[in-house]
């Protein structure tokens, strides 16, 4: 009750505050600096520059779940989707007697959203019936001003789940693996890593698995070296594939151990509020964006 009030509230907002206003006024209060973005110089200048101002449909094609894998599947083969077991427009039209043991659901339309089922037997309908009908319910861009959001309508994913790639020395799991991208070529891999524990970290590296001095979202580095993915270089080339040839993307995948699935692409990762740690490389990766 309290998230849907919440939520109408931010959609009341966007009729008498503008993006723009929003934004700054997020940007400060999250970053403690004053933002220009006519003339951005720093990366997440840019990113809510984006925002704010570019508006083109190839970026909500590329923001739909289910609408990119059609453009990805063009440009790098259907080898790197995570197969598609069914698409639906409301929750009880799944039977989730024909699923599999484990698969993914997930909506096409927003961040968020997804529940991972490993065994039938325990996975709570209940509670996952209720999260994907509110994320069905809401529209992302009143959220956080994401306007490539605004015009994809909603639907419901189910994917084959696949085993993430398992560094056994040290028994972390690589659960995502982000490649930012600047004008056409990969620069910096984030890589989310989560331990036996399920304490959470974050490693920054250049393209040759080398630990950088900057971190995001005040997310620590892990205590120990993390082992190199099998398909490293395979996942470099494919983003060199994907990204924007001008400015700045971000791919994403998934690791197994022998195989890289795309995941989906990026175009204003943490809605321009990323902290980066040193400061100073907030101004760094903005440097890198030349064509903005």
């Amino acid at each position: 009750m309290l998230e849907s009030l919440i939520y109408n509230a931010k959609v009341f907002r966007t009729k008498f505050v503008s993006d723009k206003n929003y934004l700054t006024k997020r940007f400060i209060n999250k970053l403690g600096y004053i933002p220009n973005f006519d003339q951005p110089k720093s990366f997440n200048e840019k990113v809510t520059a984006r925002m704010i101002f570019e508006r083109n449909s190839l970026h909500t094609a590329l923001a739909d779940k289910l609408a990119v894998r059609e453009l990805i599947s063009e440009k790098i083969g259907h080898q790197h989707l995570v197969p598609n077991i069914g698409i639906y427009k409301k929750f009880n039209e799944i039977n989730f007697n024909k699923l599999p043991e484990k698969f993914v659901l997930k909506c096409n339309h927003d961040s968020g959203s997804t529940m991972i089922c490993k065994n039938k037997q325990l996975f709570d309908l209940k509670k996952a019936e209720l999260k994907i009908n509110s994320h069905l319910r809401e529209n992302n861009y009143f959220k956080k001003r994401e306007w490539h959001y605004k015009n994809i309508s909603p639907l419901i994913l189910v994917e084959q789940y696949v085993e993430l790639f398992f560094d056994s020395t040290n028994n972390f799991t690589i659960t995502t693996s982000r490649v930012h991208c600047f004008e056409g070529q990969p620069t910096y891999l984030e890589v989310d890593v989560q331990d036996d524990k399920s304490i959470d970290y974050s490693n920054i590296y250049d393209t040759s698995w080398v630990l950088q001095p900057f971190t995001v979202d005040l997310k620590k580095n892990t205590p120990a070296i993390l082992a190199t993915p099998k398909k490293l270089q395979e996942m470099i080339k494919l983003s060199e594939k994907l990204c924007f040839k001008q400015g700045y993307s971000r791919i994403d995948f998934l690791f197994t151990q022998d195989d890289v699935y795309f995941s989906e692409i990026t175009l204003t990762p943490n809605a321009g509020r990323m902290v980066i740690t040193p400061s100073e490389w907030d101004d760094k990766l903005g440097s890198l964006w030349l064509t903005y």
